[in-house]
């Protein structure tokens, strides 16, 4: 009997080693999610408008550290705001995803968006397309997103709406 009952615990042994990931193999599950959360948050806030979903995707401790951005503007309400506005400028704006990069608890999205540009009208007073560049850099933490860091192509949306560069005299 004892015999029997030990070799049942071995094999349970063995089993339960089987399901119990390694920590290389956790840390890649965990990049897989965190990446799948980062393109879920863009497809859903920023190209199906779904701006109830943001308290899914951004933590209430959520801190924004991309350029310009006031240091006290933290939390679902500042990227709330900050969709509305882009929103309001670009109705017809939506991304694409190039790439996705997760390394641990960081994802690096970088995106491209196109939208009409109500600044820059054709002959006809049509909108011209604007498109514009991104890297957005992600930190998670259980899903969500709890620092971000945004850099976009400033200078390629002002040569879209014709402005020039001027080298200084010498």
């Amino acid at each position: 009997m004892t015999r029997h009952v030990t070799l049942w615990l071995c094999a349970l042994g063995w089993l339960s080693g089987c399901a119990t990931l390694s920590p290389v193999e956790r840390t890649a599950a965990l990049e897989a999610q965190n990446k799948e959360r980062a393109r879920l948050l863009t497809e859903e806030l920023y190209n199906l408008r779904k701006l109830d979903r943001i308290p899914e995707y951004i933590a209430q401790d959520f801190v924004d550290h991309s350029p310009g951005t006031p240091p006290d503007a933290v939390g679902p309400a500042l990227v709330r705001q900050q969709a509305e506005a882009s929103f309001q400028q670009f109705p017809d704006l939506k991304f694409d995803i190039l790439h996705l990069v997760a390394d641990g608890d960081l994802v690096v999205v970088h995106w491209k968006a196109l939208g009409s540009d109500p600044k820059n009208l054709d002959e006809t007073g049509k909108p011209k397309p604007l498109l514009l560049n991104g890297h957005s850099l992600y930190r998670m933490r259980d899903g969500k997103v709890v620092e971000a860091w945004d850099i976009s192509d400033r200078l390629s949306p002002l040569l879209q709406r014709g402005y020039k560069v001027v080298p200084p005299k010498p």
